[in-house]
Order: C-alpha cells, then sequence, then structure tokens
C-alpha cells in the first residue's frame, strides 16, 4: 500500500489511482493531515477523477462507515438544490402511502439554496438527529447524515468547501452516492437542477454529472434514474422553510402547484410507484403525520399543522408586496435573485453566521406564462425588518416580462438511466 506522499505525487501527475489508495484515504481519513488531503482534493480538481476511480473512491467512502442493510422497495431520491424544492418532503410520505420504505438522508440549506432539513426544523419538535438504531426501525423518516455514516465524506466535504473543489463532477458523485448507498437502496431517483439557481449552470455539465451518478450508483448495485430539471425559475409558489412547509402540505392534499407536482409525480413513478391515488385518497398526509410523530412532534402540532399551519409554524411579523413595474406576460422569475434575497434577509445562512429564521419566506401571487398589469402585486416576502432599497430594485429586476404569450414548459429538460 502506497504512502499518502505517493498517492500525491501520482495524482498531481495525471496518472490513475488504485481502489487501494482511495482505501488509504477514506480509513485513514482522521489520520491524513489536512493539508495532504486539501492536496489530494485539489489534484482531483485539476487533472479529474475517471469513471473507475470515481466508482472506486465512491465505494471506500461507503465501506468505510456504517450502512443499512439492502431490502425490497426501499427507495429514495437526491437532488442537487434548488430554490422552492420541497419535493422530498412530499415525496417521502407519499411513497410510504404507496408500499416503499424511505430511508432519505437529507442536508441543510447551502448558499442560496433551501435544505429539506432546516424546513422540517420549522415544525415545533421535529426531531432530525435520529440515531442508526432508530433509523433501521422505521419504514420511513428524513434525517440528518450520522457521524458514522461515510465518516470520509463528511471530512472531504469540508475541506472541499474551503478548497474551491466543490464543483469536481467525481467528488460530487463520491459524496451524494456513498451517502446513499449507505441507505441500503433499491432504488433512487436523482433530480439534478441545471440553471442559473443550480449550482451546474448549463445542461452539458448537469447532464455529463448525471451521468457519473448514474453509471456509480449502477455500479454499487442500485437501479438509478437521473432527471435533468430547470432551476432558472423557482419551484412552486413558497420559499423559505416555514412558508415551504405550508406548501408540501398543500402537495400532499393534492392542492400543490403544477410544477412542483409535475417533479414529485415523475420522481415516483422512476422508483416504480404511482403516488397520485396515495395523495388524493388522503394516505400520503396520513403518512406524513405519522412520520411527523415518529420524529417527536407532538399529536396537538401535528392536528394544527395540517389544518392550521401558521397556528404552529414561526412567521416574520412584516409584509412586504412588490408591484409589476410594466404589463405582459411573465415569461420568467430569477430564481437566484430570489434565492439570494432571501438568504440575505436571514432565511439562509451566510458567512459564520450559521443561525437562520424559519419565518421568514416569500410566497408568489402569480405564475410563468400569466398574464400581469403594471402596479399588480407579485410576489409578497414576510420579513422582520424592512427591505432595502437594494432589494426591492433587485426583486423587480428578477421578473422577466415579454408583450407576448409566454407558454409554461416542462422542468424536465433529460432523463438519464443506465
Amino acid at each position: 500500500m502506497r504512502t499518502m506522499p505517493e498517492i500525491l505525487a501520482s495524482k498531481r501527475d495525471g496518472e490513475s489511482l488504485e481502489a487501494e489508495d482511495f482505501k488509504f484515504i477514506c480509513t485513514n481519513i482522521d489520520q491524513i493531515p489536512r493539508e495532504q488531503l486539501g492536496a489530494f482534493l485539489m489534484a482531483c480538481q485539476i487533472n479529474g477523477l475517471t469513471s473507475v476511480e470515481t466508482s472506486q473512491l465512491t465505494q471506500e467512502m461507503l465501506n468505510a462507515g456504517n450502512r443499512m442493510q439492502v431490502a425490497p422497495s426501499r427507495v429514495d431520491k437526491h437532488s442537487t438544490g434548488g430554490v422552492g424544492d420541497k419535493m422530498s418532503i412530499v415525496l417521502a410520505p407519499a411513497l410510504r402511502a404507496a408500499g416503499a420504505t424511505i430511508p432519505m438522508l437529507a442536508g441543510r440549506g447551502l448558499a442560496h439554496t433551501g435544505g429539506t432539513i432546516d424546513k422540517l426544523e420549522a415544525i415545533p419538535g421535529f426531531n432530525t438527529g435520529l440515531s442508526m438504531a432508530e433509523m433501521l426501525t422505521n419504514p420511513c423518516f428524513i434525517s440528518r447524515q450520522t457521524e458514522d455514516i461515510a465518516p470520509a465524506d463528511r471530512i472531504l466535504y469540508s475541506i472541499r468547501d474551503i478548497t474551491a473543489t466543490v464543483p469536481q463532477i467525481g467528488l460530487i458523485t463520491a459524496s451524494i452516492i456513498s451517502k446513499k448507498a449507505a441507505e441500503g437502496l433499491e432504488k433512487l431517483v436523482l433530480d439534478v437542477k441545471c440553471g442559473n439557481a443550480a449550482f451546474m449552470k448549463n445542461k452539458e455539465d448537469a447532464v455529463s454529472l448525471a451521468k457519473s451518478m448514474v453509471k456509480t450508483g449502477t455500479d454499487l448495485g442500485m437501479e438509478v434514474t437521473a432527471q435533468v430539471t430547470e432551476m432558472d425559475n423557482p419551484i412552486g409558489l413558497m420559499f423559505g422553510n416555514s412558508h415551504e412547509i405550508v406548501e408540501c402540505i398543500d402537495c400532499l392534499t393534492g392542492r400543490g402547484p403544477a410544477d412542483t407536482m409535475e417533479l414529485v409525480y415523475s420522481q415516483a413513478d422512476a422508483l416504480g410507484f404511482d403516488i397520485r391515488q396515495s395523495i388524493s385518497d388522503g394516505s400520503a398526509l396520513e403518512e406524513f403525520k405519522k412520520m411527523c410523530s415518529r420524529q417527536g412532534v407532538a399529536t396537538e402540532v401535528i392536528d394544527n399543522l395540517v389544518n392550521e399551519p401558521w397556528s404552529v409554524l414561526p412567521k416574520a411579523n412584516q409584509s412586504h408586496e412588490i408591484m409589476a413595474t410594466k404589463s405582459g406576460w411573465i415569461a420568467g422569475i430569477n430564481a437566484l435573485t430570489i434565492g439570494e434575497v432571501l438568504c440575505n434577509l436571514g432565511a439562509g445562512r451566510t458567512g459564520d453566521n450559521n443561525d437562520i429564521d424559519h419565518g421568514i419566506g416569500a410566497e408568489l401571487l402569480v405564475s410563468q406564462g400569466q398574464e400581469i398589469i403594471q402596479g399588480m402585486p407579485w410576489i409578497r416576502f414576510d420579513v422582520n425588518n424592512e427591505l432595502s432599497t437594494k432589494q426591492v430594485q433587485l426583486i423587480e429586476n428578477s421578473l422577466q416580462i415579454t408583450e407576448e404569450v409566454f407558454e409554461k414548459q416542462s422542468r424536465i429538460l433529460q432523463v438519464i438511466t443506465a
């Protein structure tokens, strides 16, 4: 087995690494100096990882931690993140109602993209820190990654974040797929976002990442489908942590926005489950209530949550509506701008501040493709302080209006399978 300096020299010179090299790194991750791990990641960023190397790294990251037993109908999804991306919270209970087992490990928000864990923590009492023992006896949960699941990923990701090595496709693939493989999945669906508010800005890069994850997941024994989806416009009508929980409840009762439901249904279809019946007959909402109960939410809170969400969810104390500056048809709404404004208002994390305000959010009063009149309100922000002049201007400029009728398109750009 080679030493770390020998591995670094090999990757620095553009040579392919072997499975034993990745095994050495992942099993000794706590002992290897951070400088060497940073050098390894930068060498991967500059020289790339072959598909074989990516699969080997993913396998060794998986092997270095605990994992759940593979079982039939054990399925999950993963999204690369976006503005208004709330589908996991709808999909998990709906899939459970249709007969699936869902061991969903999710994350917090990153930059302008919201995180499933942050949204669920807007619900009073919701425990997002289940132990491995609790996960193993739970038929449907959404929880944070534990320290003993893919521990190498936890350390490597923290270093990637500060060494400008986040965008490397092989490293992204290994990070995502190692965690999903640890769930013991039979099937996995991936939502790979593409657009101004996604980490992959163009379709070519998104497709490359999707193909890498499908191949690597397949190599590890999962049936994987990737859907490349548009992320230039925000998803749904509600954005922010509490706000998106409200919209999730709407979706679970069949009243969700069309674009959100398109993604939820297509993801379930890719996993082999038709959830339309479970949503229409109320069983999906019942499974959501059971999931909340199993994860610590009091019965009274759950009842109020599904009947009058704002009676239990935090909400900022001021509302500000933004008016359209001209008439026409809505061609687009810049998701990146909306996400960044909300993040800076306190709904997301900025700099060293890890605190977020679950009650800050926004609601679209119109949709893409709809006609709008000058002076008509098109978005409402719930905040604790006045919006600055700069923020108002940014929001106004995020609305794209055309003089011609605009037809809204499907958010699904391409589907990739093995």
